[in-house]
């Protein structure tokens, strides 16, 4: 159940993540296709004023430009131009700040609308002759400084800034409310697209679970039987018994682990200080046939005084694991040394070891490397779960056919 929801919530991501990449390209266009919409609304005004200008300083073209300009703006008390050429500015009273340098490549040929410190404005050429015949020119000493191509204007608009705000609070919503539909379709179409998926995989886990509960019974009334049949004695001079021994003491571990694995909740005990050796000792004496099944040699250093404050059934699990792997994956006659110190176990074997490609994944669920042993491949992942909960460093150092070390840290 938590892996389909992990796969709903990456499938989610990945395509919201791309959805709102392309969301932001269009409604960055139309912001910028609304924003070109009011300029040429607001600027259109500015065309009529740019002829009266021109139209203007024409007919009083014995007076210098600066004057002619000046005079203008004084009879109309809301016009605001600039006129200048690429060396001087002859008259300039814009409301926002104006540099000639930024208009060098200015509209020689054409008209340029813009907005500037939130005002619209409308560059264009000073050119006469638009308006009339090509004979007409500037008195001689103005066109000796400045011809008629040369001089430009930049007639200053409106005060756009509500406009645009407003423009951007309509794009914004729009882009938000898009981008939550958008969500909410992905959303019921990776739950319907994976609903068969998690239907099996609620099915598998129901399963496991019934199973595991059904198992129980039989298994507890095994090992009870064998606990009788050690009393008297029978399993010292019958090998048969022995083997039965061992087989029902694995098939109680995997059992362990199913029940742990998905019923954890029950079996978490209160938290204690454990004396680690008396546990180690243990669960060395319930493991003892499997050492004598396999002639391991094991060799033990536990500290007197080494504790650990957690779960008795949770350090049992842990210890359990990596001491059954310890002895499953090394070879007949092999060794197992453990070292306990104040705040660190080592368990080491000399059995078939880990390629090292493979050591970053060994604590990843279902996952095995060596399909000569049985197993789910869940033991690991379970230390792995119960060392993060109890703040546990594990780390593993391993060579092929050499065997492997597994070393945690309190």
């Amino acid at each position: 159940m938590l892996e389909a929801k992990k796969v709903i919530r990456q499938i989610l991501l990945i395509y919201l993540t791309t959805t709102g990449i392309f969301l932001i390209i269009f409604f960055s266009l139309w912001y910028d296709k609304l924003k070109d919409e009011l300029i040429v609304s607001k600027t259109n005004p500015l065309r009529e004023i740019h002829r009266n200008i021109i139209t203007s300083i024409l007919n009083s073209r014995f007076t210098p430009i600066e004057q002619s300009a000046k005079n203008i703006a004084t009879s109309s008390n809301f016009l605001n131009f600039a006129i200048f050429n690429k060396d001087k500015v002859f008259f300039n009273n814009l409301t926002f700040h104006f540099n000639p340098s930024d208009f060098k490549k200015g509209a020689k040929k054409r008209r340029l609308k813009g907005i500037l410190e939130n005002k619209v404005f409308i560059l264009a050429p000073m050119n006469f002759n638009d308006y009339f015949l090509n004979h007409i020119n500037l008195d001689a000493e103005n066109s000796n400084q400045n011809t008629d191509d040369e001089l430009q204007i930049i007639i200053q608009g409106d005060d756009i800034m509500k406009d645009l705000f407003l423009i951007r609070i309509k794009v914004f919503g729009f882009a938000l409310l898009a981008f939550i539909l958008l969500g909410v379709i992905a959303y019921f179409l990776v739950r319907i697209s994976l609903k068969p998926l998690e239907d099996k995989i609620n099915t598998l886990n129901r399963f496991i679970k019934d199973s595991t509960h059904e198992i129980n019974t039989p298994l507890s009334v095994i090992l009870m039987s064998i606990e009788q049949l050690e009393k008297q004695n029978i399993f010292d001079s019958n090998t048969k018994f022995s083997r039965i021994k061992l087989a029902a003491k694995t098939l109680n571990q995997v059992y362990s682990d199913l029940v742990f694995s998905n019923f954890s909740h029950t079996l978490k005990g209160e938290k204690e200080e454990l004396l680690l050796k008396d546990l180690i000792l243990e669960r060395l004496e319930y493991f003892k046939a499997f050492f004598e099944q396999k002639k391991i040699e094991l060799k033990s250093d536990l500290n007197q005084k080494s504790t650990l404050f957690a779960s008795k059934i949770e350090i049992s699990k842990l210890f359990d694991n990596l001491l059954s792997n310890a002895i499953k994956y090394n070879k007949k006659g092999g060794k197992i040394i453990i070292e306990l110190k104040e705040n660190s176990l080592k368990i080491s074997d000399n059995g078939c070891g880990i390629a090292k490609e493979n050591l970053k994944n060994i604590f990843e669920r279902y996952t095995r490397f060596n399909t000569d042993q049985g197993g789910f491949g869940i033991g690991l992942s379970l230390v792995k779960r119960i060392c993060d909960e109890n703040k546990i460093t594990i780390s593993c150092t391993s060579n092929e056919n050499q065997g492997s070390t597994f070393t945690l840290e309190w």
